[in-house]
């Protein structure tokens, strides 16, 4: 697995989650993304066939430059992990469900991959479960906690954001939730996130990424 440029210090990284074309995956290259998310979960208006995975793979691979491809998971076993690591050849892979630290341990063993570990927050207790991923996870992904019978993530939900301003863990990480164009100076004022994941806020219509949002979206972020 060939490794990737990450963000200077100075850079907010921005991932553009759900990406399903080759023409998504031109629009983040394009307007400077750092990650792009490849969704394997059925019920996701974002979720990827392995064939899709594949061919977007294939087309990422011909640019010498770009974004890091993260493969999003929820509770999938080995078999299923295989499959996805094979066809997508991802950079990191996320875990979205509830997985738990051993289980990640054994995966990053496995596949010998970074991994990017979502955090479902409500309420100031939530945070407590990072201290359990130092070590384990590369990156903490903070998103909305939603129903738990619903989807993951990608709702468009956000969370009271000011339950970050003092967070202080030491693993790097991204915010998630309900962020748009419209808000990102908000978000990152009032959390002070260095990395900002983002999916429906650059869409069209669910699973329809729109190339001019990510275009501002990354623009604004870069701006602060």
């Amino acid at each position: 697995m060939t490794s990737q440029p990450q963000p200077s210090s100075n850079d907010i990284a921005v991932k553009i989650c759900g990406i399903a074309t080759p023409a998504d995956f031109d629009a983040c290259r394009n307007a400077g993304a750092a990650f792009i998310g490849m969704v394997f979960f059925p019920r996701s208006p974002r979720h990827l066939s392995i064939e899709a995975a594949a061919s977007l793979a294939a087309h990422a691979e011909t640019s010498a430059e770009g974004p890091a491809r993260v493969a999003l998971t929820v509770d999938m076993d080995d078999a299923g992990l295989d499959q996805i690591v094979a066809a997508a050849r991802p950079h990191f892979i996320q875990l979205h469900g509830s997985e738990t630290p051993d289980r990640a341990s054994a995966i990053r063993d496995r596949f010998g991959l970074p991994l990017i570990r979502a955090i479902r927050v409500a309420a100031a207790a939530d945070l407590e479960a990072c201290k359990d991923w130092e070590g384990i996870a590369d990156w903490l992904l903070f998103d909305a906690k939603g129903d738990p019978g619903g989807l993951p993530g990608g709702t468009g939900h956000a969370f009271d954001w000011s339950l970050l301003a003092d967070y202080a863990g030491t693993t790097q990480w991204m915010l998630a939730g309900g962020l748009s164009v419209d808000n990102v100076h908000r978000a990152l004022t009032v959390t002070g996130a260095r990395a900002l994941d983002v999916s429906s806020g650059v869409e069209s219509a669910p699973g329809k990424k729109d190339a001019t949002r990510i275009q501002a979206f990354v623009q604004q972020a870069q701006l602060g």
